[in-house]
């Protein structure tokens, strides 16, 4: 089963060379390789909290794999429809679907290691499922901020061999945030000054190309896009 088209494939092939269309079809691959049709939680009635909380991160590893899943799926929807600001997003919501497996993995961890109780787990797993902020749930416990994921997935990552102190998740999670803004550079993405002529030209009809598709792996600090002189 292939994560993009031919003509999604074609297109990264271009900007970016073959190596990253294969590195995201192999992660599609295990992402559905980790698929499962149900949790099973046997009898509620006789169900210890611990088997439950257990169960529960069950639940939530599905449901985060499920997110990452279709967010991979359809940022090759964006790209087939020239959709950078849509493409941002998703690759976005990915990475926040990462950093909070991230963020369990170094929380059970830390369990595992007797730093924290497990009452305090079992709580962390039930804000992750059931969290909510809006009044219209008033009932729900707080959600985990996404960025405490981002810096405990982090953390994680850079014990298991990542790097030490490149914050890998935070800094990309921190540029795709202001690229989805409109006040942010993005704005580029959807105009080109044409030199000489007093005119700014509005990019409605323009593929998506190399300066759109690696947005996500800025140099330098600088941004993408058709800027190519001041205004």
């Amino acid at each position: 089963m292939s994560c993009f088209s031919a003509m999604v494939s074609a297109r990264f092939k271009a900007a970016m060379g073959g190596d990253v269309i294969g590195s995201l079809e192999a992660a599609y691959k295990e992402l559905i390789k980790r698929r499962r049709d149900w949790v099973d939680y046997g009898d509620l009635s006789v169900i210890t909290e611990q088997q439950r909380s257990g169960v529960n991160c069950q639940v939530l590893q599905q449901a985060l794999l499920h997110r990452a899943e279709k967010m991979i799926v359809s940022s090759g929807t964006m790209i087939a429809e020239n959709n950078v600001y849509g493409l941002a997003l998703m690759v976005r919501g990915h990475l926040e679907a990462t950093a909070m497996l991230g963020y369990f993995c170094h929380r059970l961890h830390s369990f595992a290691a007797g730093n924290i109780l497990f009452d305090e787990i079992a709580l962390n797993i039930a804000s992750a499922a059931m969290g909510a902020k809006h009044e219209q749930f008033a009932a729900a416990p707080q959600p985990i901020s996404i960025m405490t994921c981002v810096e405990k997935a982090d953390l994680y990552l850079e014990a298991n061999g990542f790097p030490a102190d490149k914050r890998m998740i935070a800094d990309c999670y921190a540029w795709l945030s202001d690229f989805a803004h409109p006040n942010f550079l993005s704005t580029s993405s959807a105009i080109e000054p044409q030199g000489g002529t007093g005119r700014m030209r509005i990019l409605h009809d323009v593929e998506l190309g190399p300066r759109e598709l690696p947005f996500s792996q800025p140099s330098n600090n600088e941004p993408t896009g058709r800027v190519h002189e001041p205004w």
